[in-house]
């Protein structure tokens, strides 16, 4: 059986998509070409909004290349929460500073990003039950502790990726500054000390956890069903 049995293609999705890329890539020329003739940005606020706008477009085409390039069709309610959450972390979060108007952007955010990679992962699942022509029973208390630690373990990861980017750009993804809750400090901002510099990183994960519990026991009650669905498509 393939992959897209499962998954039937949604081609007003895609063509939706490929409107919202169009549209966002206008909106990061429009808006890096206002930053750099205002003379009050420096050039590392302008590179990183530029690269967040990049890494915006690439996720939102992503899709698209996995259905033409793998055989993956993403499934539409999947799609929708990315595309949604990205626009709000990258286009909203950093291009319209809502980070720095809003101390409670990113926390919500993070806890979005738990429940979305819990999403993930039980997609994951199901493409490599996909994968197999046998029936296929699955621990439900095996699926949710999978579901949590692949959310926890991705997350660690993004918060590594933070403390890399934060040490090499200069930046405050990790938000370590007491003054400001922007991802671009300057010099009269004042850092965090102690056991505050960590509040940030732990609360991030703690929310991630939180997002990630909500979907897991989702996948536990539901179980059953969940199993029962897609041995029933793969004996079709």
């Amino acid at each position: 059986m393939s992959k897209n049995n499962l998954i039937s293609p949604q081609p007003k999705l895609h063509k939706a998509n490929l409107i919202l890329f169009i549209v966002t890539a206008l909106l990061a020329v429009i808006n890096i070409t206002y930053l750099a003739v205002r003379n009050d940005k420096t050039w590392t606020e302008i590179t990183f909004r530029g690269l967040q706008y990049v890494a915006m477009l690439i996720i939102l085409r992503l899709p698209y290349f996995m259905r033409l390039r793998m055989k993956i069709e993403v499934p539409w309610p999947l799609s929708v929460f990315i595309v949604i959450f990205c626009f709000s972390a990258l286009v909203l979060g950093d291009g319209m500073d809502l980070y720095g108007r809003f101390w409670w952007w990113d926390k919500l955010l993070h806890a979005e990003s738990g429940i979305m990679l819990s999403m993930i992962a039980l997609w994951l699942i199901h493409i490599i039950m996909a994968e197999n022509d046998k029936y296929i029973y699955l621990n439900r208390y095996f699926l949710s502790l999978f579901l949590v630690m692949f959310s926890l373990g991705v997350g660690a990861c993004w918060e590594i990726i933070e403390f890399s980017y934060d040490s090499l750009m200069g930046t405050n993804t990790q938000q370590f500054m007491a003054s400001t809750t922007g991802s671009i400090f300057t010099a009269e901002d004042v850092p965090l000390c102690g056991h505050d510099a960590l509040v940030d990183t732990m609360g991030d994960l703690i929310l991630d956890l939180i997002g990630a519990m909500i979907v897991a026991i989702y996948g536990f009650i539901r179980h059953d069903r969940l199993i029962e669905r897609y041995n029933e498509l793969l004996a079709a």
